[in-house]
């Protein structure tokens, strides 16, 4: 994550913590991993609030600190500058006739295409 993703997921943070806190005491740290229903750790609330967090969002942490901070989750991904999830993907039925060799190869070539984004990402950073 470049220093921008990170302060703008700290803001996304620290603002909600604030807003969700009573007036002079934001909400604690403790309180937000809570409210994530064990879908992100507190050491990685904590990182986020003090600006320390440098990996990947996962879509798990992703949708933990969209529980955390009561914000929906595209908000999150966007703080964090990370492409959200698309839905499941439902092949066509012409499809459906590929044995499953052609499907192994079909499937590793999409992996081969999102190793190479995922590449892309990091090497961005």
């Amino acid at each position: 994550m470049s220093e921008r993703q990170v302060n703008e997921l700290q803001d996304l943070m620290l603002r909600r913590l604030a807003e969700l806190g009573t007036p002079g005491s934001p909400m604690s740290i403790r309180q937000a991993t809570e409210r994530a229903r064990g879908l992100v750790s507190y050491e990685i609330v904590r990182k986020i609030a003090r600006g320390e967090h440098s990996g990947r969002i996962s879509d798990s942490t992703a949708e933990g600190i969209a529980l955390a901070l009561d914000v929906p989750a595209a908000d999150v991904y966007r703080a964090a500058s990370v492409p959200r999830p698309m839905s499941r993907w439902q092949w066509p039925a012409r499809f459906d006739r590929l044995d499953p060799a052609q499907r192994r190869l079909v499937e590793d070539v999409a992996a081969s295409l999102l190793e190479s984004y995922e590449k892309g990402l990091r090497d961005a950073r």
